[in-house]
């Protein structure tokens, strides 16, 4: 009983691990390749196809929807909502690697992500207040996913029950979804922006949650010693 449980927490793991890679890989391609189409100043055919579509939906009631999510994902936003998730997870894990890794990863991607942008140089596709800042990648798919990416992952680590965590994984992928479709509808970004920090994003999340499991597996030997 207790080997047949073991071997399937081991082929668990294994999947894990595999749909991590594959998932790696693919958001690392198309992100080097998205970088070389900016770099090189080509147009990225679904760009238009795209920002086309979204433009014959300016339906007052959906641009206050969208503006909620992008608040959420700005600095102010990321800052009130990392606090609050520290103190909530200090009050009831105590899970300090898991505050470490939240606060400096945030910190780590969001001058990433300055980086890039200053580095490719991208204008953004609208004028006026907010567009003095670059545009490639996405700040707030970038960090965005990295950030709610990394509490979505956390609030899965500590729920029970696979009801309660189907519930929390949709509702956080939406979310975090909702955060870059925002930064499309409102025009702040071309959709080729968005999906490159929806990318970037998750190259981070996978090497944060890399670190964190490092620490937590130290941990876990120092306490069996």
């Amino acid at each position: 009983m207790h080997a047949e449980y073991g071997q399937e927490l081991i082929s668990k793991k294994s999947k894990k691990k595999w749909r991590r890679l594959t998932l790696f890989v693919i958001c690392g391609a198309f992100f080097i390749w998205s970088f070389q189409q900016i770099i090189l100043q080509k147009t990225i055919g679904f760009d238009e196809v795209i920002r086309s579509a979204v433009n014959g939906l300016d339906v007052d009631l959906l641009v206050s929807f969208f503006q909620l999510f992008t608040m959420l994902g700005d600095k102010t936003g990321v800052i009130i909502i990392m606090l609050l998730s520290i103190g909530l997870i200090w009050w009831l894990k105590k899970d300090y690697a898991a505050m470490g890794v939240i606060v400096g990863g945030v910190i780590i991607v969001n001058e990433l992500n300055k980086w890039l942008k200053d580095y490719t140089g991208r204008e953004r596709p609208m004028t006026g207040p907010g567009a003095e800042s670059l545009s490639f990648p996405s700040g707030h798919a970038m960090v965005g996913l990295f950030f709610y990416g990394l509490l979505l992952y956390f609030a899965l680590a500590y729920t029970e029950g696979s009801k309660k965590k189907l519930v929390i994984a949709i509702f956080g992928t939406m979310f975090i979804l909702l955060l870059g479709t925002s930064r499309i509808f409102l025009n702040y970004h071309y959709p080729s922006d968005v999906f490159a920090g929806y990318a970037a994003g998750y190259i981070c999340l996978i090497l944060g949650l890399l670190v964190y499991e490092g620490i937590q597996t130290i941990v876990m030997k120092r306490k069996a010693m």
